[in-house]
């Protein structure tokens, strides 16, 4: 039955869970960046960075696979996003104030939000690709 029926969040959900985020994980520091859906090739979904502003605060879009297996790897995968998020418009910034460039990637500062998001139930891990991803994956945590 999960296989046959994937769960397709609604655009109010997508916003909702990402405001839900923001406040319990990152103390609403992020600016709401513009979020499509569709479906990416080989992976869940990703976070386009620029170097010039994508709307209010924010030099990131993200993009969300539509179909689900379930929603908490959903909300697993969102929140991935969204610490790539805070690494480039957050992190970011204060690295540009320090003569570095902008990063984005699964090192240290990637890891340094995964106890938080623990403490709600979410897991972070690097590997979202669509094939590893269900390797790690049961369908008891959906």
């Amino acid at each position: 039955f999960q296989k046959r029926k994937m769960y397709r969040p609604s655009v109010d959900e997508i916003l909702y869970t990402y405001r839900l985020i923001n406040l319990y994980i990152f103390d609403n520091i992020l600016a709401m960046p513009e979020i499509t859906t569709g479906q990416p090739q080989k992976a869940w979904a990703y976070c386009l960075w620029y170097n010039e502003p994508q709307g209010p605060d924010t030099f990131c879009e993200i993009h969300l696979n539509k179909n689900w297996i379930c929603r908490q790897w959903f909300i697993n995968t969102f929140a991935h996003e969204m610490v790539h998020q805070y690494q480039w418009d957050i992190d970011g910034e204060k690295r540009e104030r320090e003569g570095k460039q902008r990063i984005m990637s699964h090192g240290p500062s990637f890891y340094v939000h995964r106890e938080r998001l623990a403490k709600h139930g979410i897991s972070l891990k690097v590997s979202h690709g669509q094939k590893r991803w269900l390797k790690h994956q049961t369908f008891a945590k959906c």
